[in-house]
């Protein structure tokens, strides 16, 4: 029991420190088209869920949100950084990603087949949702339902044949995901931003961020857990 609780402090301050080190590094921001990097800071706080559960999730989202705090007060990169000085939006959407990647990770590791249900409901509405917010344009349309249909085709098909990285994927999605829209939901309260304006940011970053999460928590967790992924051990990657 205690060298359970022992690996579980142990994971969290490395990943937490993990997370620091890339914010501190800017090694987890990548430079994207729009001059808004996306970032990949969030991934250790979806490992340490998965690997060691809630509460250790829990800690490294905290370690993660005090980090970016502080960061944002000593050595800001840019004017929108000074918000994030502000615990409510720098600690708070922070604390929930490993809890509700947990609960995906659960989920979907014993109901793989409720993933695709939720998937075909979801992916649609959600990109419904967003052409309707952003604005109406035949080629916005066309590459939203073109991506929203191309992840769903492999998320179903990944399901049905019963893959382990399923689950490991929709939790990295759906963590990636929670940190993109409580913290932009954030910046609508705390009146930072217009909320029109929210939409497109959650469109063109969000997005490529839940791709990159889910494509590196697969990596990192089926290393750890010696996970066959296609023809080669996860230990081989």
């Amino acid at each position: 029991m205690a060298s359970d609780r022992t690996r579980k402090i142990v994971i969290a301050g490395v990943l937490g420190a993990i997370s620091a080190l890339l914010g501190w590094t800017r090694l987890g921001f990548i430079p994207w088209f729009t001059g808004a990097s996306l970032t990949i800071m969030h991934v250790p706080v979806i490992i340490g869920a998965i690997l060691e559960g809630p509460v250790v999730g829990l800690a490294v989202g905290l370690i993660f949100g005090a980090f970016s705090m502080l960061q944002a007060a000593i050595a800001p990169a840019g004017p929108a950084d000074v918000w994030f000085t502000n615990p409510l939006l720098a600690v708070l959407p922070r604390l929930f990603i490993g809890p509700v990647a947990w609960l995906a990770y659960g989920l979907l590791k014993r109901r793989p087949r409720w993933g695709v249900v939720i998937a075909v409901f979801a992916g649609p509405l959600f990109a419904l949702s967003l052409i309707e917010l952003v604005g109406y344009s035949f080629w916005l349309a066309f590459g939203v339902f073109s991506l929203v249909n191309i992840l769903l085709a492999l998320f179903v098909w990944q399901t049905m044949l019963e893959k382990p990285e399923t689950a490991l994927v929709g939790a990295g999605i759906v963590g990636s995901l929670t940190n993109t829209i409580l913290v932009l939901g954030m910046i609508g309260v705390l009146g930072l931003l217009p909320w029109s304006l929210l939409p497109p940011i959650a469109l063109i970053n969000g997005l490529p961020e839940a791709i990159g999460s889910a494509l590196i928590t697969v990596a990192v967790v089926g290393a750890w857990q010696r996970i066959q992924i296609g023809s080669r051990r996860g230990s081989k990657l």
